[in-house]
């Protein structure tokens, strides 16, 4: 730190307490990558350090390694600091996965599309095609299977789509 702010800090007695939260900054190192992403050190306070989960669950299991956390935060800040962690609800965004890659990317047939003679037209047909056909690769990736009446990717365990079972109940009135 420099020397400017550490005399700073000495001057308003923080000096201490600005030290005393590097602990925050440690706890993403003792908990590992994968729980550092469902939690995040928020406060120490009074020897208390409040860190945010992602759930319930991961507060559960962490309840349970508590004590070795503990033990593991005052080891690395080389006194006592942390005597008890406490575990609250906090709000963590899920990265948005596309469940389909670049590479499935399905190749366009341009021959349907010559018969317009407007380039952006035509553009915007070509985007809607291939956007559609990433929608239908992706559903049928997590278990969709297409309709054998009229072709349509739908969920469901039925062999044709509710549009076409709905057709078919008005074609036998």
């Amino acid at each position: 730190m420099m020397n400017w702010v550490r005399e700073i800090l000495k001057n308003y007695n923080l000096e201490k307490e600005f030290l005393d939260q590097q602990v925050l900054l440690f706890w993403s190192d003792i908990v590992g990558e994968h729980l550092a992403h469902m939690t995040r050190a928020t406060r120490l306070s009074n020897g208390t350090l409040t860190v945010e989960v992602s759930s319930p669950i991961v507060s559960q299991e962490l309840n349970l390694l508590k004590e070795n956390y503990i033990a593991l935060l005052n080891e690395r800040m080389a006194r006592v600091i942390v005597q008890r962690i406490r575990f609250v609800p906090g709000k963590f965004p899920r990265p948005r996965i596309p469940l389909v890659s670049a590479e499935d990317n399905l190749p366009v047939d341009d021959l349907f599309l010559t018969d317009i003679d407007d380039a952006h037209l035509r553009d915007s047909f070509n985007s809607l095609y291939k956007t559609q056909r990433r929608r239908e690769t992706a559903m049928l990736k997590a278990g969709a299977h297409r309709c054998e009446r009229c072709g349509v990717v739908f969920f469901g365990n039925d062999k044709i789509c509710p549009g076409c079972q709905f057709d078919e109940i008005a074609d036998k009135q």
